[in-house]
């Protein structure tokens, strides 16, 4: 049997990464680590899950080498709610294609809104795959 630990959290960022808001700021063009009110996937964190759970396959050569882990991936949910710019930043290597495949598949997020503007923002997912 295959198991699946899913958390689902916002990137918290440094100090150095935070973004100054003024009126004379692009939001069309800048990338928030911070924001007001954080993306979210529809159905929030009972959705994502479910989506994740009926949507993640354990690679086949990762359960016979019995290899077991949890992969961060990072990825940018745009204005319009598309996700981009996914990459797996760490975990074992034979679970991370499977990790950014699934973030690859999700469907359209509810854009994070700085300043009553929707706005891109970066999310971090870990993903821990476990054997049982």
């Amino acid at each position: 049997m295959t198991v699946l630990a899913l958390t689902l959290n916002a990137q918290t960022p440094a100090a150095k990464d935070s973004a100054i808001i003024s009126d004379h700021v692009d939001l069309s063009k800048t990338q928030f680590v911070k924001v007001d009110i954080e993306s979210d996937f529809p159905g929030g964190a009972a959705g994502w899950r479910r989506f994740l759970q009926n949507n993640l396959v354990y690679p086949k050569k990762a359960e016979r080498k019995k290899i077991e882990g949890t992969v961060v991936v990072q990825f940018i949910v745009d204005k319009d709610g598309t996700i981009s710019n996914i990459s797996a930043i760490s975990g074992p290597e034979l679970l991370q294609e499977a990790a950014t495949d699934v973030i690859k598949k999700s469907p359209n997020w509810t854009p994070a809104t700085q300043n009553g503007r929707k706005v891109k923002s970066y999310k971090k997912q870990p993903i821990t795959f476990k054997l049982q």
